[in-house]
């Protein structure tokens, strides 16, 4: 029996956008306005709901990912519909996320522009679920790119109120609110795993499966990596 209390997960799609540096990796990071209907003033992947004009089925979440990263923080995952790189094509990238931003059509807004985006590029690492009773739901999708490392980050203000590169283990240095536990343990992964080709090969080949985020699954998870992360 459906449990009426339940509010629904709304589908969603989170990116790590990921890049190497000397002694391992970094990942984007966004810290959500304290003002945020969700995860107040956390640490978060760049990401948000699944909208109707991003598809239908599992593609949808792709499109909705990319999205999302132009949106928040200035990222095209794609490029020149022609391939060729010709000098103009940041201010087309800025001139269509503004238009974006502003309630445009994606579609329109890349054929204006002469840009594609390439969600093929993207890969899926994971699955997580906000528990039933909670007052706001998500059904999230995780993917993870590795960025170019000259890529700069323009965080958009309503979004976030500060962006950038971070290592992974700096992040792990936090706990909820201030990093969800979704964010926290893809952070170890990446940390565990130390590299861009390895936690694409690694998380791509063995995405973690669909997690309903309940305490006993964290407080499971936590004392696992305790563990792990002890000295033999």
């Amino acid at each position: 029996m459906t449990d009426p209390t339940a509010s629904i997960a709304i589908p969603a799609s989170t990116v790590a956008l990921l890049r190497d540096v000397e002694g391992g990796v970094e990942v984007c990071m966004l810290r959500r306005p304290d003002r945020s209907s969700f995860a107040a003033g956390a640490f978060v992947f760049p990401g948000g709901a699944v909208d109707a004009a991003d598809g239908t089925g599992d593609a949808a979440y792709a499109v909705a990912a990319v999205r999302e990263v132009l949106e928040e923080v200035g990222i095209l995952i794609g490029g020149p519909a022609d391939g060729a790189g010709t000098g103009d094509v940041d201010a087309r990238i800025r001139a269509a996320r503004a238009q974006l931003l502003a309630g445009g059509e994606l579609i329109d807004i890349l054929t204006e522009h002469d840009l594609v985006i390439a969600p093929e590029r993207l890969v899926y690492i994971g699955h997580f679920v906000t528990p039933p009773r909670e007052g706001r739901r998500y059904d999230t999708r995780f993917f993870a790119f590795g960025a170019a490392d000259d890529l700069d980050v323009s965080v958009h203000a309503a979004e976030a109120v500060e962006g950038g590169w971070h290592r992974p283990e700096s992040m792990l240095e936090l706990d909820f609110p201030e990093i969800m536990p979704p964010t926290r343990m893809m952070c170890h992964e990446f940390d565990r795993l130390g590299s861009v080709d390895a936690i694409l090969g690694t998380l791509g080949a063995h995405p973690i499966e669909e997690t309903e985020i309940t305490p006993e699954i964290v407080n499971r998870w936590m004392s696992l990596q305790h563990q792990q992360d002890s000295p033999p």
